[in-house]
C-alpha cells in the first residue's frame, strides 16, 4: 500500500502522487516522497503499480478523492502503464469539474510530446489499441493530452538544466503554500484534544474551512517543527484554546509566542481568537490561578528570558476578544450554539 495505511478509510492525505514505478522509484520519486514527509505531509502513493485491469480500485479512488493535490510524475514509460492511466483518468475527471488540484512533472519527457502523444508515448497508445477497446483508450489519451497542458514542472535532465533537490524544493514549497493558504491554526491544550477541540475541527470541516490541528503532542523541551512555524504564518486565522493545561505545555506556549509575533506585524492581517476553555480570562491576562503554577515550572527549567516571552505573549491573548466557555453544556453543543 502507499506511504500511508489504507486501514482508515476516512484518512485525508495532503498530497497523492501518481508515478511510473520502474522509472522513477528508486530516484526522483523516492527523494520527492520523503521531502514531502519531512513536512509532516500525509502522501498517498502506490508502491506497487500492479496492473488492476479495468477499473482503479477503490481503496485508490476514494485516495484521490481526499486528496488536496494530485502530483502525476510524467516518465518516458508511464503512458505504457494502464493502471497509471486509469488513475490518470479518474484524476483528470475531479479536476475537470473543480474538485481536485492537479500539477504534472515533466519527468526528462517533452510537454509537447504530452499534450499531443507524440515520441514514445504514441507508442504505447498503439499498444493500448491492440489490447483495449477505442473507447477505453480514447479516454486515456484525452486525460493524458489533458494533463499535458497544465502548469508544471519541466526537468529535462540535460546539463544546463537545475539539479533535481531545486526541482523537490521548489514542488514542496508550492504544496506548502497551496495547503496552507485559507487555513486555520488550532492551538489546544492536551486536555481538550477529545472533546471541546474534536468537535470544533469537525465543525469547521464540515463548512469547508480547512484546519491544522495540533494532532501531535511536542516531546518536551522540543523546538516548533519548520511545519508548524510555516503553517503559522500562512494561515489567515489562529485559534486559541485556552485550557487549565495550556500554559503547562512548551510547545503550546511556543506555537502561542510564533502566533503573537505575527499579530504584531504591522504588515500582517493575522486574526487570533482566542477561546477561554473552562478558565477565567482574567487568569490568562494576570497568569494568575493555575497558570501561575505551570509559569514558576518553566522558570525552574527555560531560561527567564523565553519564560518572560511566553507570560507577555499568554497576558496579551487574555486582552483579546474571544469566547468564554464556562461549562454547563456539552462540547457539541456549546460549538453548535457559536456557529
Amino acid at each position: 500500500m502507499g506511504s500511508s495505511s489504507s486501514s482508515s478509510t476516512l484518512m485525508k492525505y495532503h498530497v497523492f502522487l501518481s508515478f511510473r514505478g520502474e522509472d522513477t522509484r528508486l530516484n526522483f520519486t523516492t527523494h520527492l516522497l520523503q521531502a514531502l514527509k519531512d513536512e509532516g505531509l500525509d502522501v498517498f502513493f502506490d508502491e506497487e503499480k500492479l496492473e488492476r485491469g479495468d477499473q482503479l480500485s477503490q481503496a485508490l479512488s476514494r485516495a484521490i478523492a481526499v486528496s488536496n493535490i494530485s502530483i502525476i510524475v510524467l516518465s518516458a514509460d508511464y503512458a505504457s502503464s494502464k493502471s497509471c492511466l486509469v488513475e490518470l483518468s479518474d484524476i483528470m475527471d475531479r479536476y475537470s469539474v473543480g474538485q481536485h488540484t492537479v500539477r504534472p512533472i515533466f519527468y526528462h519527457v517533452n510537454p509537447s510530446d504530452v499534450v499531443k502523444i507524440d515520441g514514445s508515448f504514441k507508442k504505447s497508445f498503439d499498444e493500448h489499441k491492440t489490447k483495449r477497446s477505442v473507447d477505453e483508450v480514447k479516454q486515456w489519451e484525452t486525460a493524458f493530452a489533458e494533463v499535458g497542458k497544465l502548469q508544471g514542472w519541466h526537468i529535462d535532465g540535460s546539463r544546463s538544466d537545475g539539479p533535481e533537490t531545486q526541482y523537490i524544493k521548489d514542488i514542496v514549497a508550492y504544496v506548502m503554500q497551496k495547503l496552507m493558504k485559507h487555513q486555520v491554526f488550532l492551538s489546544l491544550g492536551e486536555d481538550t484534544r477529545l472533546n471541546f477541540s474534536n468537535h470544533l475541527v469537525n465543525a469547521l470541516e464540515k463548512v469547508g474551512i480547512n484546519v491544522f490541528p495540533d494532532n501531535e503532542t511536542l516531546k518536551k523541551g522540543e523546538k516548533l517543527p519548520p511545519t508548524y512555524s510555516r503553517t503559522i504564518s500562512a494561515s489567515n486565522l489562529s485559534i486559541l484554546v485556552v485550557s487549565k493545561a495550556y500554559a503547562s505545555s512548551k510547545s503550546c506556549l511556543g506555537e502561542l509566542s510564533d502566533i503573537m509575533d505575527r499579530k504584531h506585524n504591522p504588515n500582517d492581517k493575522h486574526i487570533v481568537l482566542p477561546v477561554f476553555y473552562h478558565v477565567d480570562p482574567s487568569d490568562v491576562r494576570n497568569s494568575g490561578g493555575h497558570f501561575k503554577t505551570s509559569f514558576e515550572d518553566h522558570e525552574s527549567e527555560q531560561p527567564a528570558d523565553r519564560v518572560q516571552q511566553w507570560k507577555t505573549a499568554f497576558a496579551e491573548v487574555g486582552k483579546l476578544k474571544g469566547w468564554h466557555i464556562e461549562g454547563g453544556k456539552f462540547d457539541r453543543e456549546l460549538i453548535e450554539f457559536k456557529e
